[in-house]
């Protein structure tokens, strides 16, 4: 196998010095009226993130999270339990990647709840203008949690409206939107 960063030969998709090198910057991003942080340079992490569409990808979204959001969650201080809701994380082609970052980077007050926004649009929303993203939306089925706040969790922010529209949803059936998680930005 080979380092999907450096072409180097390796064990894992992610060669240990690729890893190490590959730094979090934790950034802040207004959505309207939703806080998102990301996590990585968009640059830094392209490769790894793209690979979500092959049954490889996941130990490359696995790694990331473990590294990004689980010492951001574990170091979290919040008054109560806070639900982690990974956008859409229906199993595509081989698995949901949000699940996998949910599951990698959940800790401390923060605990995920899978299948609780699921799309009823099967719109594909990459590579798409704002205008065809807000032309289709995701219109979210919400399956109720326990918890009364919530932080959503995406791999990728481009436009946004996908954590809005999500967030409208929780907000719709009495849930609070903490703020937003993502891996990375797309500027």
């Amino acid at each position: 196998m080979r380092c999907l960063l450096c072409s180097k030969a390796s064990l894992s998709i992610i060669c240990k010095e690729c890893f190490e090198a590959i730094a979090v910057y934790p950034r802040v991003h207004t959505l309207q009226n939703l806080k998102a942080i990301t996590f990585y340079d968009y640059d830094d992490i392209a490769p790894l993130t793209n690979a979500k569409y092959y049954p490889f990808g996941s130990f490359a979204l696995k790694r990331l999270a473990a590294k990004a959001f689980k010492p951001f969650f574990g170091d979290l201080k919040l008054e109560n339990q806070a639900a982690l809701i990974p956008i859409d994380d229906c199993v595509g082609s081989w698995y949901s990647h949000t699940a996998i970052l949910a599951k990698a980077g959940a800790a401390g007050m923060v605990t995920p709840r899978f299948g609780a926004l699921r799309a009823k649009s099967q719109a594909k929303y990459a590579g798409q203008t704002l205008a065809f993203r807000l032309s289709r939306p995701r219109r979210f089925v919400f399956k109720d949690f326990r918890e009364q706040n919530a932080i959503l969790l995406d791999d990728l922010i481009t436009t946004g409206t996908t954590l809005l529209e999500a967030a409208a949803a929780l907000e719709k059936r009495g849930k609070t939107a903490l703020f937003a998680v993502a891996l990375t930005h797309a500027q």
